[in-house]
């Protein structure tokens, strides 16, 4: 199985879905995406699509890599997300679902055995 299939078996796994691309922002329940303030630094943004406002302490990052574990616990609980694509290339989220997938069926293995 490629990784491809395993992030989808995953995602399936736990009821939720990874948009990347931006005209599908408006399938997703979730957003994380990048926004440049402005005096030029680049921050990014998690919230859901619901929320029309940001607040700087709830849905602003600063580092990408502190993203993951939003996005992974999103993903746990079923959300469907939109991820900026090249976040989600950046972060190699494709290969950490693959990654938990291994996971989840080994855990499988185990409990049968």
């Amino acid at each position: 199985m490629n990784i491809e299939d395993k992030m989808k078996a995953y995602l399936d796994e736990k009821g939720s879905e990874v948009f990347t691309s931006y005209s599908d922002q408006g399938n997703a329940s979730f957003d994380v995406y990048r926004e440049t303030t402005a005096d030029g630094y680049e921050v990014f943004v998690a919230k859901y699509t619901e929320e029309e406002n940001i607040s700087i302490y709830d849905h602003v990052y600063y580092y990408p890599s502190d993203l993951e574990e939003v996005i992974l616990e999103k993903v746990e609980e079923g959300e469907s997300l939109y991820i900026d694509n090249d976040l989600f290339e950046d972060l190699y989220i494709e290969e950490r679902l693959a990654d938990l997938y291994d996971e989840w069926q080994e855990e499988l293995q185990e409990n049968e055995d």
